[in-house]
């Protein structure tokens, strides 16, 4: 059972299981596991691939974070949410989506253009190991 704390925005936080939370204000309505980055505002907005003003990400969202309310950002850690299914993904790499806003996915973007960034491994089916690497662009340089 999480435990619910009330911080500002700009805290940190670390959970009895190690996750690493950051708290940040929503520039629109987020959804619980959606990858995030924050905008030239200072705000997170969800994360999308296949445009380098959406990238790179900070982090996958730790519950539903209203637009313009505050809400946590898991940085590194495990993050279980229903909204995943990793079947047949165990053990494997998951990345920011380029189709889905917010999306993350196990299968790497690959289209010329499009930003790869890992953003965890699945330990289990609706589990997220959060471990966040760099961003390289497809074909080109960022």
């Amino acid at each position: 059972m999480r435990q619910r704390f009330i911080r500002r925005v700009g805290d940190f936080e670390r959970e009895p299981d190690g996750t690493e939370i950051a708290i940040f204000t929503a520039a629109a309505a987020i959804t619980e596991g959606d990858a995030v980055f924050v905008n030239s505002s200072g705000r997170v907005d969800r994360a999308r691939a296949d445009a380098s003003a959406t990238m790179h990400a900070v982090g996958v969202a730790y519950e539903a974070i209203a637009s313009a309310g505050a809400g946590r950002v898991v940085t590194h850690g495990p993050m279980r949410s229903d909204n995943y299914d990793a079947s047949g993904r165990l053990g494997l790499f998951a990345y920011v989506s380029p189709t889905s806003a917010g999306g993350v996915t196990g299968v790497p973007p690959s289209s010329s253009g499009q930003i790869r960034q890992q953003v965890g491994v699945w330990r289990e089916r609706r589990l997220l190991y959060v471990t966040l690497g760099g961003a390289t662009q497809v074909g080109g340089t960022l």
